[in-house]
């Protein structure tokens, strides 16, 4: 165990392509594993971000987490439509899910050219109409990981409650 909480995989021989050339280091698979890949478009938020909370639901979350998890997804994927792909249609965007017994894991994976700005949340008492994706992914999730070593991966675990 980390001291985030969540089993780390052993030695594996074989890495997911789509962590490769990243520093993350995977929960143990699991075989109850969804990927999906849609491209840049923001018609495809509305369906994405449902499917994200059905399934959450139909493995054991209770709604409040399942909501979670598609706020998530939707911040998640409308930060790499309007920031990595800056709003091109021609991007891909890849999304993992993986149940597991009292975690689900979220992985969003794009290849944008990584710019040189500097992640970072807002500051609640500035108020804007935008820019608070961040804040609300490191605020619902219970881990989150990023790495920008070759497109950007982001990494959301939450934890189902008891």
């Amino acid at each position: 165990m980390t001291q985030t909480g969540f089993d780390i995989a052993e030695e594996s021989s074989g890495l997911d392509p789509l962590l490769e050339g990243t520093g993350y280091v995977p929960t143990k698979e699991s075989s109850d594993r969804i990927r999906m890949q849609i491209p840049s478009l923001p018609s495809h938020l509305h369906p994405v971000r449902d499917f994200v909370y059905r399934l959450c639901l139909q493995h054991g979350c209770s709604r409040s987490d399942a909501f979670d998890m598609k706020l998530i997804a939707g911040e998640a994927l409308t930060n790499i439509m309007k920031h990595a792909y800056g709003g091109r249609p021609d991007g891909a965007i890849f999304i993992d899910l993986l149940f597991f017994r009292t975690f689900v894991e979220m992985r969003f994976r794009d290849f944008a050219p990584v710019k040189n700005d500097k992640l970072t949340g807002k500051d609640l008492s500035e108020y804007r109409q935008d820019g608070l994706g961040l804040y609300l992914i490191t605020s619902l999730s219970d881990y989150h990981y990023f790495d920008r070593s070759r497109g950007t991966l982001l990494v959301v675990k939450k934890r189902f409650q008891s």
